[in-house]
């Protein structure tokens, strides 16, 4: 039991917003997240997780995760780009970093939050940023 507090623990203090998305909830969200989006946990647990997504974004997103939970991991994109909506009404393009895992015995998806409103205010619509 001590191991799953040691690796929360960890993760908390990662620098990345991290979340675990699970039955139509945030499971988990590390203090990155929380500082990211501007709400403290227990609102974070409280708020239907698409009123954080633009609204453009949330149909792909919603259909998505609920085939990636279901066994469809092929539907699951590698990275995906969407804009939030954080507390402060500033609107933020993020990429995510979403993987399958388990949590608890079920499928989850944990995601890896990166912030690149910077770099999109620089790039015209629709343009992706390529590793290559």
């Amino acid at each position: 039991m001590e191991d799953k507090y040691f690796y929360r623990q960890i993760v908390d203090e990662l620098p990345l917003p991290v979340y675990v998305f699970q039955d139509g909830d945030l499971v988990f969200v590390n203090q990155a997240l929380i500082d990211y989006l501007g709400y403290d946990r227990g609102e974070i647990s409280r708020l239907d997780f698409l009123d954080l997504i633009q609204p453009d974004y949330r149909d792909t997103l919603l259909a998505q995760t609920k085939a990636a939970l279901s066994g469809q991991r092929t539907n699951l994109p590698e990275e995906l780009e969407l804009r939030v909506l954080p507390r402060n009404g500033e609107i933020r393009s993020i990429r995510i970093k979403p993987r399958v895992i388990t949590y608890n015995g079920q499928p989850a998806v944990l995601g890896v939050v990166i912030d690149i409103t910077g770099y999109k205010s620089y790039l015209p619509l629709g343009l992706k940023i390529s590793n290559h």
